[in-house]
C-alpha cells in the first residue's frame, strides 16, 4: 500500500492511451508514522525533453490529488537551488522553506581517530528523546518547524507513532553532549545503502562542543567505507567552519519545498462518508492499487 507504513506510491505518465510506452513516472515515499511523503524521483530530466514541462506538471498535480485524498498532508521535495525544475514545482504549489550546503567528507581525509572521548560526551540513550526535541524547537526558526511539523505540544506523547521523529533512537544513533544533567547538543547518524549522514541538533555557535561531536562520530566511522554527508541549513552557517576543517567540502546548495495538501478537521460523524478517488488527469496510471476502505 502506497500510503501506509512507510510505502512507496508511483505513477508513470503516458501521452495517450494508445502510447505503448510511458514517457514519465514519478515516485514518493511516505514516511514511517507521519502524515507527509519525500518525492523521490521525477521523469524525465527537462532538459530532455521538449514536453516534459507538461509532464512533470501532471504527475505532480496527479501526485498532490491522490496523496491529499489519502490523508497525507505534506508533500516534500529537493533540488539544486539553480535547478530549473525549482520553478516548475514552486508552480505547482510547493513553497520553498529553507536552504542548505551540502558538504562532503573523503574518506582519505578522515580526521585522527585516537582521541579520547570528552567526559561530556555519551552515546545516545532511549530517554534524550525529550531533551531533543527541546533543542529542535530552541535552535530551528519558527518557519521550519512549521513547514516540517515539528513543533512538540503536550498531546505529541499520547501518540507513539506521532513523537516518533528521526532523531528518536532507533531511527539513527548518536552521539550526545550533557553537562551537570542537561543536553546541550546532539549529533546523530543515520546510516543509508550509499551514504551517511549526519545532523547536528545544538547551538552551532558554540563551536567547541560542535567539533568534539563531529570528530568524535567520524571517528566511530572509520570502518564504515560508505561517503560521508553533512547538510548545513542556512541557520547553520556557522559549522561551515568547523566541517571545512574536518576535512569536508562543499558540493552544491539545495533548496527544500513543501505542499501542504491537506488539514485534519475533528468533527462528530454524523454518517459514514464514502470516499471515491477520481483521476482528473489524462495519461497518468497508478501501480499502486490500493484504494481507501469502503466498508
Amino acid at each position: 500500500m502506497p500510503w501506509h507504513g512507510s510505502g512507496v506510491a508511483t505513477f508513470v505518465h503516458r501521452r495517450s492511451t494508445q502510447s505503448p510506452f510511458p514517457d514519465g513516472f514519478i515516485q514518493a515515499k511516505k514516511r514511517l508514522g507521519r502524515p507527509e511523503a519525500e518525492i523521490w524521483c521525477l521523469s524525465p530530466p527537462l532538459e530532455a525533453d521538449p514536453e516534459a514541462w507538461h509532464t512533470w506538471r501532471t504527475l505532480l498535480e496527479h501526485l498532490i490529488a491522490h496523496a491529499g485524498a489519502f490523508g497525507i498532508q505534506r508533500l516534500y521535495a529537493c533540488l539544486p537551488t539553480q535547478d530549473e525544475a525549482a520553478g516548475l514545482v514552486a508552480e505547482c504549489g510547493f513553497a520553498p522553506y529553507v536552504r542548505e550546503t551540502l558538504f562532503h567528507l573523503r574518506r582519505s581525509r578522515m580526521p585522527d581517530a585516537t582521541l579520547p572521548q570528552a567526559a561530556t560526551i555519551r552515546p545516545q540513550r532511549e530517554s534524550d528523546g525529550l531533551a531533543l526535541q527541546r533543542l529542535v524547537d530552541r535552535f530551528t526558526p519558527p518557519v521550519v518547524l512549521k513547514a516540517e511539523d515539528a513543533h512538540f505540544t503536550n498531546d505529541s506523547v499520547n501518540h507513539t507513532l506521532i513523537f516518533q521523529r528521526w532523531w528518536q533512537l532507533g531511527r539513527s544513533e548518536g552521539l550526545i553532549c550533557e553537562r551537570e544533567g542537561v543536553v546541550e547538543a546532539a549529533l546523530l547518524i543515520e546510516r543509508g545503502s550509499r551514504g551517511v549522514w549526519l545532523h547536528y541538533l545544538g547551538d552551532p555557535m558554540q563551536r567547541e562542543i560542535a567539533d568534539a561531536l563531529l570528530t568524535q562520530s567520524l571517528a566511530r566511522l572509520r570502518a564504515d567505507d560508505r561517503p560521508i554527508y553533512y547538510s548545513v541549513r542556512a541557520y547553520q552557517g556557522a559549522l561551515g567552519a568547523t566541517l571545512r576543517d574536518l576535512g569536508f567540502e562543499d558540493i552544491g546548495e539545495l533548496t527544500r519545498f513543501v505542499k501542504h495538501t491537506t488539514v485534519r478537521v475533528q468533527e462528530p460523524a454524523t454518517q459514514k462518508t464514502r470516499l471515491r478517488i477520481e483521476t482528473s488527469f489524462p495519461g497518468v496510471i497508478s501501480t499502486d492499487m490500493g484504494m481507501p476502505d469502503k466498508s
